[in-house]
């Protein structure tokens, strides 16, 4: 990846969620809740529409891996080729974007999770190799944890911060082992997580606060294996299953970062936490704008000193703020990154409508879980951004000419 070059991105929702929900028996594709399985080509000539330089878009390993011992190329051989190829637009591809195949017993927790998601890994850059320049090898891991270890809603269905560490613990195993993998194949893996938190003005909650924002970005310090930054956090680590040999096993084995990756939502991205009258704790999204992105961009370089990307960010269902976002959100990043701010890309994700991932554990059809974060809805009718989008686009690319 040229880091003297600013990319202009977009996505596609790609959660694979395959495991049916032990309650409602529903599963968490977006790509088939999408119907993107069948459209694939027609959204990737959407996405070139835009005048976009990449796409984040993932593979979805349980269908390409259906069985321990056997691998199922046949629709990644066709989408990727098309859009690398034909369509001329690069990919950033998720590796990992939630969710492991279904004979992995344990999903995170299998004893040979590591090493399962270095052999995949190992076998996209032998077939795809060629093709990819960018990849994110885990999106998230903060995320997967959350709901996979602490929320008990994804496999393996954990609970509490002991879950939620052990699941952090084996996600980052295995990206590790992704990192070198695609380090030494010449890929540029861009390191994509969370970029929120939690505020609060109670003394009371003040822990609280620090621990749900200091997780939250924490990836980045076993990728540098300088754990040192989460020294106030070392008791709640040990009380929950954080030992001496975790600390000497990650801090032993950083792979540095090629480029970060900062998801931002303007919407929920910060929570704020209080206390009613009761006592009892009290939370609700803290709204953002363009000068605390801004301040996370140059906090997460006075802290990090790597590249950046803007790897997610978008407005849900208010099509005021959302077209006020796209034009403010990209103007202010674009002259950061003239001003000499190596933030080297601007990314809106996802561009195609999605579903809420509660459509997976709550009743109710999927279209009552429609989530409209893109510029073209579920059904591809374009509603929203998608011109303003492209003018942004193509009058940055003028002015550079």
């Amino acid at each position: 990846m040229k880091t003297d070059q600013f990319l202009w991105c977009c996505g596609i929702e790609d959660t694979f969620i395959a495991d049916p929900h032990p309650h409602t028996g529903k599963t968490l594709d977006e790509y088939e809740l999408t119907g993107h399985y069948q459209s694939w080509k027609a959204d990737f000539a959407k996405v070139k529409s835009l005048g976009v330089d990449a796409l984040r878009w993932g593979i979805p390993w349980y269908k390409v891996q259906p069985e321990e011992d056997r691998w199922d190329w046949s629709w990644t051989d066709q989408a990727i080729p098309y859009l690398v190829e034909d369509q001329k637009v690069d990919l950033i591809l998720d590796l990992m974007h939630y969710g492991t195949p279904l004979w992995m017993q344990g999903s995170f927790l299998h004893p040979d999770y590591p090493q399962y998601v270095e052999a995949y890994t190992a076998k996209v850059i032998e077939r795809y190799g060629n093709l990819i320049h960018m990849a994110t090898p885990f999106n998230e891991p903060h995320t997967a944890a959350e709901f996979a270890g602490r929320r008990a809603q994804w496999p393996p269905y954990l609970s509490d911060y002991d879950g939620y560490l052990a699941v952090y613990k084996a996600i980052m195993k295995g990206t590790l082992r992704q990192t070198a993998l695609l380090q030494a194949s010449g890929c540029t893996c861009v390191q994509v997580e969370c970029s929120g938190g939690t505020l609060t003005e109670e003394p009371v909650l003040s822990d609280t606060a620090l621990i749900e924002t200091t997780v939250q970005s924490m990836f980045f310090d076993f990728l540098t294996g300088d754990l040192s930054p989460l020294e106030p956090l070392y008791p709640f680590l040990k009380e929950h299953g954080f030992t001496s040999s975790d600390f000497s096993y990650f801090s032993q084995r950083g792979t540095g970062i090629d480029v970060m990756g900062v998801n931002f939502y303007p919407q929920f991205s910060f929570q704020h936490i209080g206390l009613d009258r009761e006592g009892k704790e009290v939370r609700k999204n803290h709204q953002l704008w363009t000068e605390d992105l801004i301040r996370t961009l140059h906090s997460r370089y006075e802290r990090y000193h790597c590249p950046m990307m803007v790897t997610e960010t978008s407005v849900r269902d208010d099509l005021a703020m959302k077209e006020k976002w796209l034009g403010e959100a990209s103007q202010a990043v674009l002259a950061e990154y003239a001003s000499g701010l190596p933030v080297v890309g601007f990314t809106w994700f996802p561009v195609i409508d999605m579903y809420d991932w509660e459509y997976r554990v709550g009743e109710g059809t999927k279209d009552q879980f429609k989530a409209r974060f893109g510029f073209w809805d579920q059904e591809r009718n374009e509603y929203c951004g998608a011109s303003q989008y492209r003018k942004i686009i193509a009058g940055a690319k003028e002015s550079r000419r």
